[in-house]
């Protein structure tokens, strides 16, 4: 592991028609060697077959940063990417859970990298959490959407402006330590469709909208701070319209709040998984070779 003096983290956005930012004009040979994958349970997958090591991060060995490199045939491939991990964690410190302390995810980055790519943001903002105080439980359900707008402040909104610079400082980090690498942002996609589908997924329609939007903000300020830092990022928002909550199982790239099997409410599927990791081997491999 690579000794570090301050952390930072970076993002990382996938999208199926291509990226905001050009690939930056620095390191760029069509066979990357060393991969390290970055991020938070978008990224981990847990519930996906199989679990990794270690159990506290509870990640897939089929999530879409395994799937990209067994697709890239990656020389050296680190995955540490955990669930429930904010950019502190990725930067700044070891990550509590539940089977003990996980070092900083920035440690595994070095000299050698080659390529990172980073989900992050949705626990820093506190969007998971809200997400799941917006299940409908109750006979006569409420709509949540209102309790995050106060005296015409909303809440997640704030926490996405603030968040921006604290982004912009761990894409630096990332850029010293690993100065040949290229640095890819994933984005979060779509979760819930216009309207949603209520009942079939407990959450109002109105809520659904709300929601929704505030991940939308979250990965259009990522786009255009990957454009303002001259790195990469990955709008999934076009690989998965269409495969959101209210998709058929067989279909859904992320689980609703209604799961099938082990699958985790709001998170992805291993479908979700194996279409975002082809998804980027496809824009790694295009845009190498233009």
């Amino acid at each position: 592991m690579w000794a570090k003096r301050i952390g930072i983290t970076v993002l990382v956005c996938v999208a199926s028609a291509g990226c905001a930012a050009t690939p930056p004009g620095g390191p760029g040979s069509a066979a990357r060697s060393n991969y390290v994958a970055m991020g938070d349970s978008f990224a981990a997958a847990p519930g996906v077959p199989e679990l990794a090591a270690p159990r506290g991060c509870h990640k897939s060995t089929n999530n879409y940063p395994a799937v990209l490199a067994r697709r890239l045939a990656a020389a050296a491939f680190h995955d540490v990417t955990c669930s429930g991990a904010t950019t502190d964690d990725v930067v700044n410190r070891e990550q509590r859970t539940d089977h003990g302390l996980i070092p900083r995810q920035l440690d595994m980055v070095g000299p050698p990298t080659d390529l990172i790519t980073i989900t992050i943001g949705a626990n820093d903002v506190g969007l998971a959490g809200d997400a799941e105080s917006c299940q409908v439980e109750a006979a006569d359900p409420k709509p949540c959407a209102a309790a995050f707008v106060v005296n015409n402040v909303d809440r997640i909104s704030s926490s996405i402006r603030e968040q921006v610079p604290v982004w912009a400082a761990m894409i630096d980090q990332l850029r010293a330590d690993a100065p040949r690498a290229r640095i890819i942002l994933v984005g979060y996609g779509i979760f819930v469709r216009p309207g949603g589908c209520f009942p079939d997924q407990p959450l109002l329609p109105n809520d659904a909208n709300y929601l929704q939007a505030k991940v939308d903000e979250l990965d259009d300020r990522q786009r255009q701070l990957a454009a303002d830092k001259g790195v990469e990022f990955y709008d999934t928002r076009s690989l998965s319209a269409g495969h959101d909550m209210c998709a058929p199982p067989g279909e859904r790239y992320v689980e609703g709040y209604v799961t099938e099997g082990n699958n985790v409410p709001l998170h992805p599927t291993a479908l979700g998984a194996v279409a975002l990791g082809n998804a980027l081997t496809d824009y790694l491999v295009l845009s190498e070779n233009r």
